[in-house]
């Protein structure tokens, strides 16, 4: 198994819809039956099986953080970092401001009788899934100042570590020339929106993508305010980063409080990449990666044409809640609502392997919530993938409770998410 296997593999074990938390409160993943043996012995002969957990003290993660650290020289982790911004994955960024961190944050044990720790956010003991740690890490860079996640970075730097070729330093000087023709006033998501219009990162045009590489810079200091300093001029405590102008800024300092009127902190562009003359022509790029393959999907067969048309009263749909899970739903009635029909839905009983058919309908009969019968007046049955009308007119099965009361709205495409309540088959 190569790669780009591996990864698309992860990519269908750790979708959202398999997520839930095992006996022991430890965030698991629901590995699909659709996944063979011999995959997942593939992926644990690269040492990615998934659920893999790992437990730190908060001793043991600020001691290995400082360890691993000193073993990294600073310029070759600022050209790994370069070479992630093309040439190389993201999770080459991540070295650079583990580094930093760990240089600037002072030895420390942790504070008795407290629920986490000020100085680094680290709580007692923290436990991590390495296998979905990776997986993060192959899509991007570490959250700034997670110290158990850039003890795993620097964990998984192995040698060659990559330089950057010229593109990427390129793309380096491109993204700092932005930067600085910002008008003064600009926020972090002005700045980030910006360099998505260059288009110079690989891999399409997500604005979070963006939004993290400017987090990087900010957190080792490139983007900083005076009273908002970055690891490389001075040492703040995670409490101090976890600061924000107002609750609507998602981002940490110091990139919450910049603006492109604080400029870049130029001595340490020229300490860290000072050494990477600008390419006097734009290089060619990088070949592209190999297309990583798609997650497993099977094209539905169009539905016959008794069976297309608006919600109504009767009909039965099949909900994809994993990739190996689908359940049913009936529908009540339909109402309109601000010009849109709803169909009040409630689930039927069993759960399928595979998507079901109008001949697993018969003799079902609702299936409560933990707490008691559940409907949902819903919008969009109609034009939501994995939500698939099996059949009209079906007769409203027998109940054996009374109706639920205080019946909310919501939308198709969260239906699988709400099976998840009603169904304990869908629970680990």
């Amino acid at each position: 198994m190569d790669h780009q296997e591996a990864f698309a593999l992860l990519d269908r074990i750790y979708a959202a819809a398999n997520a839930y938390l095992d006996v022991h409160g430890r965030h698991a993943h629901h590995i699909p039956a659709t996944i063979t043996p011999e995959q997942l012995r593939a992926l644990a002969d690269r040492g990615l099986a998934p659920n893999t957990f790992r437990t730190f003290t908060h001793d043991e993660a600020v001691t290995r953080l400082r360890a691993l650290a000193a073993t990294v020289d600073e310029r070759t982790a600022a050209d790994a970092f370069v070479a992630g911004l093309g040439s190389a994955p993201p999770r080459w960024r991540g070295p650079l401001p583990a580094v930093a961190l760990a240089g600037a944050m002072p030895a420390h044990p942790y504070p008795a009788g407290r629920r986490t720790c000020d100085v680094c956010f680290v709580d007692a003991t923290v436990t991590v899934d390495t296998t979905g740690s990776w997986r993060l890490r192959e899509h991007d860079s570490p959250l700034p100042g997670d110290v158990c996640a850039y003890v795993l970075v620097l964990e998984d730097v192995t040698q060659p570590v990559p330089v950057p070729g010229p593109h990427d330093v390129w793309t380096l000087h491109e993204i700092l020339d932005v930067l600085r023709a910002l008008p003064p006033a600009t926020r972090p998501g002005q700045a980030a929106q910006a360099l998505r219009a260059r288009d110079l990162l690989p891999g399409g045009r997500r604005l979070g993508a963006y939004t993290s590489l400017l987090e990087d810079l900010a957190f080792l200091g490139i983007l900083q305010t005076p009273s908002h300093p970055g690891m490389l001029t001075r040492f703040t405590t995670a409490r101090q980063r976890d600061e924000r102008p107002s609750v609507r800024v998602e981002v940490s300092a110091p990139l919450s409080f910049w603006t492109a009127g604080h400029g870049i902190t130029e001595p340490l562009v020229d300490r860290l990449f000072g050494h990477l003359d600008r390419p006097t022509a734009p290089p060619r790029p990088p070949a592209a990666p190999p297309r990583r393959p798609a997650a497993r999907t099977v094209r539905a067969a169009p539905l016959p044409p008794e069976l297309r048309g608006e919600p109504r009263g009767g009909d039965v749909y099949a909900i994809g809640c994993r990739e190996d899970a689908w359940v049913l739903c009936y529908c009540h009635q339909v109402e309109e609502r601000s010009g849109r029909p709803y169909g009040l839905v409630e689930f039927l009983d069993g759960v399928f392997p595979r998507l079901p058919t109008a001949d697993d309908i018969d003799g079902r009969r609702f299936q409560p919530r933990y707490d008691g019968p559940w409907r949902q007046w819903t919008s969009h049955l109609d034009k939501t993938p994995r939500v698939r009308r099996l059949a009209r007119d079906v007769p409203r099965p027998g109940a054996d409770r009374p109706p639920a009361g205080g019946v909310a709205y919501d939308n198709a495409k969260n239906l699988g998410h709400y099976a998840r309540s009603c169904f304990p088959e869908l629970q680990t």
